[in-house]
This record gives C-alpha cells, sequence and structure tokens, in this order.
C-alpha cells in the first residue's frame, strides 16, 4: 500500500500542484477500529476528493468546491498504477466507482493482495 501510495503521490505531483489527503489505513494489530468494518489489512485506504480552490479541507462529491475531473484523474492514476480491487465513492459519474454508505467525502481503495 504504501509503495503505490508515494508512486501515485509523485504522479500527481508531476501533474498538480494540489496535496490530496489520506486517512485510514489499518491498525498495526489488524483489528477494527471506529466504524470500520475493513481496513484491517493494510490494503485499504481513505482518500480525500480534490477541491477546486486547492484547500486541504474535506469535500463532498456534491458540493461546488468539489473537482470531480480531478478527482476522475487522481482515481484513474491509482488504477493505472496499483492493483486496485475496487473504489467505494457516491460520485457515480466517475467511472469503476461503487457507492457505499458514508462515502459522500472520502473515496475507499482496495487493493488485491
Amino acid at each position: 500500500m504504501m509503495m503505490a501510495l508515494l508512486y501515485v503521490e509523485r504522479e500527481w505531483q508531476a501533474s498538480d500542484t494540489r496535496k490530496f489527503g489520506i486517512g485510514n489505513i489499518s491498525l498495526a494489530n489488524g483489528t477494527e477500529y471506529g466504524q470500520h468494518s475493513t481496513h484491517k489489512s493494510g490494503l485499504e485506504v481513505d482518500i480525500r476528493p480534490l477541491r477546486k480552490d486547492g484547500l486541504p479541507i474535506p469535500v463532498h462529491w456534491y458540493n461546488k468546491e468539489y473537482d470531480q475531473a480531478a478527482t476522475a484523474k487522481l482515481i484513474a492514476l491509482f488504477r493505472a498504477h496499483a492493483n486496485v480491487r475496487r473504489v467505494l465513492f457516491n460520485d457515480t459519474g466517475i467511472p469503476f466507482v461503487t457507492p457505499f454508505k458514508n462515502h459522500d467525502h472520502h473515496f475507499h481503495l482496495e487493493l488485491r493482495a
């Protein structure tokens, strides 16, 4: 997971100066925490969608500051350079995403082992 994140971050920075936020991955011992039933194996990560104004704060996919094109590009980078199993995110205007409860302000990436 960490290699995929670092690789995509470098590719992203080559074309866009905005930073993307990385959230929950997993606890070291693989136990459940908070409201997450996943994030146990180290193969899941939550990523914040991009904002048009570039601020490093959360944005929901239906807000005017949400940058769908940039978020779609970021998801495409992950899909091209990581072994992505699925992407959970409620913006169904982006290819390859699956809607999932409480995924309006971040997308959840799952990698294959």
